[in-house]
């Protein structure tokens, strides 16, 4: 308040002579003194007009015809000529209204109107007065996106609640971006020019970087219209010679409306990549140009969207004129569960689990969930009834998230009810996994963080990718299962590039769970491998694990035949600290096993005497017995409904015979 009225509190007397709509011209030097250095919004008279330098004479203030009748002055009269700070209109009311309020704001967008105000603009060829009656909020105001044009009596035109629903999903769960931004826009673009009253450096604004469908152009518009000023949209996605974009930004930079934030965004499509091609150069050489100008143009900032700041030249990426980058992050488990409460607020609908829909959703965008609701929407419209959970979860599957798809990440489609005894083994990863992803506040009340890493280690076959699917099932989490070989690759950098992209695809779908099977291949100890790729490998992860880089909602476990064969530095407390055996299952173990498999076993099947029987093999064995037993009934009769005891002793028989008991 006491800045705002130390710049309203400045008062000079002008003469009043003939200029054009709707700019009014005035001395630089006095316009200084009056706190617009780069010009800005003054009242005169009744009216407020927008004042630009100019190379006036004197204490002269030109004005045009339709300013100088707004204001019930005369050209010659003195005036007092005060700054004014006009806020962003909500509601400005004609007392007839000639065409749609859509139309209004677009052709008016950046101009300054006044209660009491004439002003003329042209549509179609078409000139159109517009009587002003009042506006909302009172005083000075901007036409801007989220002004409503209404005529007298009639009151406002109801909003799109379409359009409204679209963007308060999209926003959902966004609050810190959307009050950053507006900051950086209150600072560099409004009327205010705050940059240069409190002699800031000059910038010409912020990187926003975040996949696509995350809601960019929705949170630069909403931090736009909470700071009082307009956005300039510019899509690059359609470029294709350079010619274009340097006509696209210069007509942005060149805009003559005022206050403004110049919103680039999908920039990588044109300088994204590492070739140096001569259209990625030419076009790197526009953009950086267009920052240039930026910074040197009064109350304008620019946005530049990208989907990875890591994908621009540093030229751009790294330039000075750029000193802040705010991201988007792929949304996470809660923020999925706000979009959906969003998207489906005012859907006709039974008590929906948005939770378990949230779960069911890893790798969507915000894009991607408000596609499933609007599919199980329709749906719902054509047979007339209220949406379900399970209408929502069948949507949910038939649409492809745009953040990934299988090799992204699944959901696994069983859960610990699977899992044959191993209580202790599943408690401790309830207790590493799903309790940080569910409640992590009970490690924050006795001050310690959840592990960061699981290693299960064991003979071959005993579960240890089985219980890991299961885990993902109970976390609700995507799961990304990487052998240690794929990830090797030859060439330098390559197989660090796997680990970070393993690392990065997981947080675009988290929560989620990273699970390293044959981990002493991808990480063996350093300086025994005559390879040096694995070295590096280890190093990478090594990053990644001690949280350099923020995993968010992704919890990692690796499993292995041979504990012994992995480097140390990856065992210790703070990285794969946590260690579960998986051994040969015991008696106990098997005969959980038996109870709960799909093979259907005749009464004359003893379990107990089956499980004494199999002793010493792994559940990947007994699996084998029971699916040979199974093909060896329908040997005997393709008819076969169920597994005899003759059948399984056989199967036993055969699998001792092979390993040459």
């Amino acid at each position: 308040m006491v800045l705002g009225e130390a710049l309203s509190s400045a008062v000079m007397r002008f003469t009043l002579r003939p200029g054009t709509d709707p700019l009014a011209e005035a001395d630089g030097i006095l316009l200084r003194a009056l706190g617009l250095p780069s010009g800005g919004t003054v009242r005169v008279g009744k009216t407020h007009v927008q004042v630009r330098p100019a190379t006036v004479p004197g204490s002269d203030l030109r004005l045009g015809p339709q300013a100088i009748d707004n204001s019930g002055l005369s050209y010659g009269a003195t005036a007092d000529i005060v700054r004014a700070m006009p806020a962003t209109a909500t509601n400005v009311e004609l007392d007839q209204l000639p065409v749609s309020g859509a139309r209004l704001v677009t052709a008016l967008q950046g101009r300054v109107l006044t209660a009491g105000d004439t002003v003329t603009v042209e549509l179609d060829t078409t000139i159109h007065t517009l009587n002003i009656a009042s506006v909302v909020p009172t005083g000075a105001v901007l036409v801007g996106p989220p002004t409503q044009f209404s005529q007298t009596g009639q009151g406002p035109a109801p909003a799109s609640s379409k359009g409204a629903k679209t963007t308060a999903a999209l926003l959902a769960g966004l609050d810190t971006q959307i009050d950053v931004l507006t900051g950086w826009f209150s600072l560099l673009a409004t009327p205010h020019n705050l940059e240069a009253t409190w002699g800031m450096p000059s910038v010409a604004g912020i990187l926003l970087e975040g996949p696509l469908g995350c809601g960019k152009a929705e949170l630069i518009d909403e931090a736009a219209r909470r700071a009082g000023t307009t956005v300039h949209h510019v899509d690059t996605s359609l470029v294709f010679k350079p010619d274009k974009l340097l006509d696209l930004l210069a007509a942005a930079v060149n805009d003559g409306h005022g206050p403004r934030v110049v919103f680039v965004d999908r920039l990588e499509a044109v300088i994204g990549g590492s070739s140096m091609t001569s259209f990625r150069t030419q076009c790197l050489a526009i953009v950086r140009w267009f920052l240039d100008a930026v910074a040197n143009e009064p109350s304008v900032a620019c946005v530049l969207g990208v989907e990875s700041a890591a994908e621009l030249d540093p030229a751009v990426g790294a330039s000075p004129l750029l000193p802040r980058s705010v991201t988007i992050p792929p949304p996470d488990l809660h923020r999925r569960q706000l979009l959906l409460e969003a998207a489906l607020d005012g859907v006709p609908q039974d008590q929906l689990d948005t939770a378990k829909l949230a779960a069911l959703s890893s790798g969507f965008s915000g894009a991607d969930v408000l596609a499933a609701v609007l599919h199980a929407s329709a749906a719902a419209a054509g047979s007339g009834t209220a949406l379900s959970t399970d209408d929502v979860a069948e949507a949910i599957g038939e649409t492809p998230p745009s953040l990934g798809s299988v090799p992204m990440g699944q959901v696994t489609s069983y859960g610990f009810d699977k899992v044959a005894n191993l209580d202790e083994v599943k408690q401790r990863l309830i207790e590493a996994v799903v309790w940080p992803m569910q409640d992590p506040d009970r490690f924050s009340r006795l001050g310690i963080d959840p592990p960061k890493g699981i290693l299960l280690y064991g003979p071959p076959g005993t579960g240890k990718t089985f219980v890991v699917k299961a885990l993902a099932h109970e976390a609700g989490a995507a799961f990304f299962s990487v052998k240690g070989a794929e990830l090797l690759d030859k060439f330098v950098g390559e197989s660090e590039r796997g680990v970070r992209d393993v690392f990065s695809r997981a947080r675009a779908a988290s929560p989620a769970i990273i699970f390293f099977d044959e981990f002493d291949a991808l990480a063996p100890v350093r300086g025994r491998s005559s390879n040096s790729v694995t070295d590096s490998v280890v190093a990478a992860l090594l990053t990644e694990i001690d949280g350099v880089a923020d995993r968010g909602q992704v919890s990692v476990i690796a499993a292995t035949n041979r504990k012994d064969l992995i480097d140390s530095a990856l065992l210790r407390a703070g990285r794969f600290e946590t260690h579960l055996l998986l051994d040969l299952p015991v008696k106990a173990s098997r005969l959980a096993l038996l109870r709960i498999t799909d093979v259907p076993l005749s009464d004359d099947v003893d379990l107990d005497t089956l499980a004494e029987a199999t002793d010493g093999l792994s559940f990947a064995d007994l699996t084998g017995v029971l699916r040979e037993a199974a093909l060896v009934a329908l040997r005997s009769d393709e008819q076969a409904m169920t597994v005899t005891n003759a059948h399984v002793t056989t199967a036993l028989e055969r699998f001792r015979s092979d390993r040459g008991e």
